[in-house]
């Protein structure tokens, strides 16, 4: 990945001006969690109702991918498509994908575990695509170090350190989502693999450029708890970007 100004593309495209779309995974179980934490109260709304919010002030068209059996526990806003998701990544990020338009030229992956993201943050890995990057993501430094650690959990809760040199910080990233790419780079990756952990990664694996841009501190990733109660405590500083709610009601109608 390159962290630099994107230019154009590895065939050479520039500024795919279609449409952009955004898929927003919220279909997973929330093993770590406890529970489905994309329906979780996150400033009066739910967790997930937050990234379909943000994708809706900078794209054209959001689909939101849910589980199958949860489809009714939340009513997404008018003109957000809702789809049911499939048991792994892979086949909810398909499932998204079924039901993006065909002329789409950008298309934005994100997730409910990211709520704090703001639309700037959506616009900027689109326009970074448009600039004529395969694909965009945002990344954040490492500031502390980072070391390998045993695969077990000692009796005391710890765990024994990989004897080795730490991972340089200058030429490692965070990396958080929103991601966008270049529609036809994304469904094509997907046509040819059975599994996909990470789109970025396969789309980087089959040739194409992905460029990193700067993240956003308070976008962290909810995983636990723990970590919906930092996101509530950071929600009013990052909430809307000063935005007003009518600006939401222009594609999506409020949340």
């Amino acid at each position: 990945m390159d962290v630099v100004t994107p230019t154009t593309g590895r065939d050479g495209s520039a500024d795919p001006s279609g449409p952009a779309w955004a898929i927003v995974l919220a279909a997973g179980g929330g093993t770590r969690f406890g529970g489905p934490k994309q329906f979780a109260d996150l400033g009066g709304r739910p967790l997930v109702a937050h990234p379909v919010r943000a994708a809706g002030l900078a794209c054209d068209g959001v689909v939101v991918v849910l589980p199958q059996h949860l489809l009714e526990r939340w009513t997404p806003p008018a003109g957000v498509l809702a789809v049911p998701g499939g048991a792994m990544r892979a086949d909810s990020v398909r499932a998204g994908l079924a039901a993006v338009p065909a002329d789409a030229e950008v298309i934005v992956v994100t997730d409910a575990a990211h709520p704090l993201a703001t639309p700037a943050l959506y616009r900027a890995v689109v326009a970074a695509v448009r600039a004529g990057a395969d694909g965009a993501v945002p990344g954040l430094p490492l500031t502390e170090v980072v070391k390998e650690v045993a695969p077990h959990i000692g009796a005391n809760g710890g765990t024994d350190l990989v004897a080795g040199a730490s991972l340089p910080r200058e030429t490692h990233r965070l990396v958080q989502t929103p991601h966008a790419f270049r529609a036809s780079a994304l469904r094509a990756v997907h046509a040819d693999a059975a599994e996909a952990v990470e789109d970025s990664a396969m789309v980087a694996d089959s040739g194409g450029r992905i460029v990193v841009l700067d993240g956003e501190p308070a976008n962290i990733h909810v995983t636990t708890p723990e970590e919906l109660d930092l996101a509530r405590l950071l929600l009013k500083h990052v909430q809307d970007e000063g935005e007003p709610d009518e600006h939401s009601a222009v594609r999506l109608s409020a949340v």
